[in-house]
């Protein structure tokens, strides 16, 4: 069995974890031996790409050849990301006189994960097993799937984040129990939970329910610091910086991002009440004293949000909190003290925090899902790893603790049972449009949200006119169509065998990795048409082979 490595193409950062023939998990380093690589991208003139640590510093020189939070644009057209919304406009990411996908930027950061590995291996690395949100829709998880092609890996299967906790979590703690997964990333929330427990052929995972926001996470709790940075130094000097020239104010804002990420580190440190943050902008200065209680004041309505999704998923599942046997906390804010506090208050349970890293259980559960499909039963994790090692950031000390615990430290030998581990749940409803009698439409659930998958359904409905039509797929909860995302459309061609009123049996099924395909059949007239939507983003396989070749035109710095 060749090694298969998991990838956790986060928001703000990534993690790649390999685990090889025998079973064993590896954490990865990349080239400056840190475990986390900041999801960012940076293009330079000569074409030459910048990923990670470099990639994120030119925030605050040349912010206008940066990418940072694409994961928040999968699944959009790529001339239709970075939406401002109240001008109604969209900021396509163009780097020299090309317009780029998401899925293209994020092959950047999945091919220098790749490019890591291989040098810390000694070997190519082929397959893979890529996360996502659990409320990842359709044309999320296919855009996840599209940039593991884009970066030359054989993606074995997309599957939630949480997925991949539990079975990290799974392989240590052996109980049988009830999780809810809370998981709160740098720029991404979803809430799930979970049961592991025992069989007679090893540990099994299930989903139960997910709830979730792709644009809520911790660049938005460090947004609102910012915010009040810039209204102190507005007030201050009597100047308002928005009406500033752009690119100046660009650049501020992008230094003060990353001081403001570099103070939150240091204010949820052991026995650290407060710390000085600064703005500079025109030869003015200002510093504030960011205590604790007025980071927990400032962003107390995004950790309220966070509540209300707890509550919709127990709802779902039909569960309370007394039934939660384990909260586990993962992410780049699990470290963060105000949250860790309102979760414990909520829900009057103890957090569990160390027994897996929260930064890095997302990748290695990841591998461990690759390992398992590629035929490997047992695996060996690491029994505990450092709780320091789950500080916001990464010091040479703790990454060089890591590494000798990943080559000396004890190992479980946990046995998980193939056939049951359950990938996921819809994070939303998916049907079709039909049509009343009157000719209006109407939007027609197959799938419920929260159907554990792979999963199929089958409706039968008589034809509303003579011939061919084109029959359109919905995703979303309303029973209002224009509330509903379309997923895309198939053309039904009948070739004049059915009229008005025959009927035809449409089924929508979802394969392991979430995604759709669709089929419309009448067995007795010999019809029987199997077809994937045709989606907005739909790439052809000799395109995807044309911007594989163009990307790497662009070669990585």
């Amino acid at each position: 069995m060749e090694t298969i490595v998991g990838i956790d193409l986060g928001t703000t950062n990534s993690t790649i974890t390999a685990i090889d023939e025998n079973g064993k998990t590896h954490f990865i380093k990349n080239s400056f031996g840190e475990y986390i690589t900041p999801s960012a991208v940076y293009f330079n003139d000569d074409k030459s790409v910048l990923i990670g640590k470099r990639a994120k510093e030119k925030s605050n020189t040349d912010p206008d050849n940066l990418v940072m939070y694409v994961k928040r644009e999968m699944g959009k057209q790529k001339e239709k990301v970075r939406e401002d919304r109240t001008e109604g406009t969209f900021h396509p990411y163009i780097f020299g006189n090309r317009v780029f996908s998401p899925e293209e930027i994020s092959a950047f950061i999945l091919r220098q994960l790749k490019s890591d590995a291989e040098k810390e291996l000694g070997h190519p690395v082929k397959k893979a097993v890529i996360t996502c949100p659990a409320y990842f829709g359709d044309a999320e998880k296919n855009a996840t799937k599209l940039a593991g092609k884009y970066a030359d890996l054989d993606v074995l299967e997309i599957i939630p984040e949480p997925t991949a906790a539990a079975l990290s979590y799974s392989a240590v703690s052996k109980k049988n129990e009830t999780l809810l997964v809370f998981d709160l990333g740098g720029g991404t929330f979803d809430v799930t939970i979970m049961k592991t427990s025992d069989s007679n052929e090893g540990r099994k995972v299930e989903m139960l329910a997910t709830d979730g926001n792709h644009r809520l996470g911790g660049i938005d709790w460090d947004g609102m610091i910012i915010d009040f940075m810039f209204d102190r130094f507005n007030k201050r000097f009597n100047i308002d910086l928005d009406y500033e020239p752009e690119k100046e104010l660009a650049k501020t804002y992008g230094k003060l991002r990353i001081e403001v990420e570099k103070a939150k580190v240091a204010l949820f440190k052991e026995n650290v009440e407060s710390v000085p943050l600064a703005i500079e902008y025109g030869g003015k200065k200002h510093v504030e004293e960011i205590s604790r209680s007025l980071y927990a004041a400032k962003t107390e309505k995004l950790t309220s949000s966070c509540k209300t999704y707890c509550m919709n998923t127990l709802n779902a599942a039909g569960l309370n909190w007394s039934d939660i046997d384990t909260v586990l906390m993962i992410g780049n804010m699990s470290n963060c003290e105000t949250i860790q506090t309102e979760l414990k208050k909520w829900s009057g349970k103890e957090i569990q925090f160390g027994i897996i890293n929260p930064k890095t259980c997302v990748s290695e559960g990841a591998a461990i899902k690759g390992f398992l499909l590629e035929g490997g039963d047992r695996v060996k994790k690491l029994l505990r790893v450092d709780k320091d090692t789950a500080a916001f950031d990464q010091t040479k000390e703790i990454t060089e603790r890591v590494q000798k615990l990943d080559e000396q430290g004890e190992r479980t030998d946990t046995k998980f049972d193939r056939n049951e581990i359950k990938s996921g749940v819809l994070p939303s409803a998916i049907g079709i449009k039909v049509l009343k009698k009157d000719g209006s439409d109407f939007y027609k659930k197959l799938l419920e949200k929260n159907s554990p998958y792979p999963e199929s359904q089958t409706k039968t409905y008589p034809l509303f006119k003579d011939g061919d039509f084109n029959l359109v797929v919905l995703e979303g909860d309303s029973d209002i169509i224009t509330e509903c995302k379309k997923l895309g459309s198939i053309n039904v061609i009948l070739d004049g065998k059915m009229k008005k009123g025959d009927k035809l049996s449409i089924t929508l099924s979802i394969d392991n990795n979430g995604i759709l395909q669709v089929e419309a059949q009448n067995t007795e007239l010999g019809i029987h048409l199997k077809s994937k939507i045709s989606r907005e983003n739909d790439v052809p396989d000799e395109d995807v082979k044309k911007i594989i070749e163009e990307n790497e035109e662009f070669f990585l710095g």
